[in-house]
């Protein structure tokens, strides 16, 4: 048996899913064919670019504020959600949807803009410059490929509640059923676990 481990990366750019499943198998199987000879059991790990696509964050915009020329938008997502993206923001671009307060694609004229978390220090920022419809409190974000990574890893600065987490499923008839994971922290929870340490 032969571990071949992981790294198979995730396309953050875009829903396209590449290099895929396949793409990659082909690659590997052109330059070491040996290991399709049925001589060897391969074992590899896939976990981010299996789940990374299957998962999604919402996030309210508190309010709105520009400093110098800059256009920043506060929201309730930052490094207690997007640790990863919020410390090695080169690394862990994450895409970025704007949605009018009804949950509509926000249509709105595009300004360059930074999207913000609620923790307090200055690099709590998930989305630095990014060219997207004007956000104003009470709009929605969308953060996508949160899959992997951001609902298991929590990041406990001031006590933020950990998020809720849901599953959804679409049925025959195009109905969405959501299902509770995992339900978002409550006040008492926080402080239990604060005292316990």
């Amino acid at each position: 048996m032969i571990d071949i481990g992981g790294g198979l990366p995730v396309n953050f750019e875009s829903e396209d899913v590449r290099p895929t499943f396949a793409e990659y198998a082909d690659n590997l199987r052109g330059g070491v064919p040996l290991l399709f000879s049925g001589k060897y059991k391969i074992v590899t790990e896939f976990g981010r670019s299996i789940l990374a696509k299957n998962g999604f964050m919402v996030a309210g915009v508190e309010y709105t504020k520009t400093t110098g020329d800059r256009n920043i938008a506060i929201t309730h997502a930052g490094a207690q959600t997007a640790t990863r993206t919020v410390f090695m923001p080169d690394m862990w671009t994450l895409r970025i949807s704007a949605l009018d307060s009804s949950g509509r694609a926000k249509q709105s004229e595009k300004a360059f803009q930074d999207v913000a978390g609620p923790c307090c220090f200055a690099g709590d920022v998930i989305a630095h410059n990014r060219l997207l419809p004007l956000l104003e409190p009470g709009d929605f974000v969308v953060v996508h490929d949160t899959g992997a990574y951001y609902f298991s890893t929590p990041f406990s600065y001031n006590s933020l509640p950990k998020i809720a987490v849901y599953g959804f499923r679409v049925n025959d008839n195009g109905d969405v059923n959501f299902e509770v994971f995992r339900e978002q922290e409550t006040l008492e929870q926080i402080v239990a676990a604060t005292s316990s340490t």
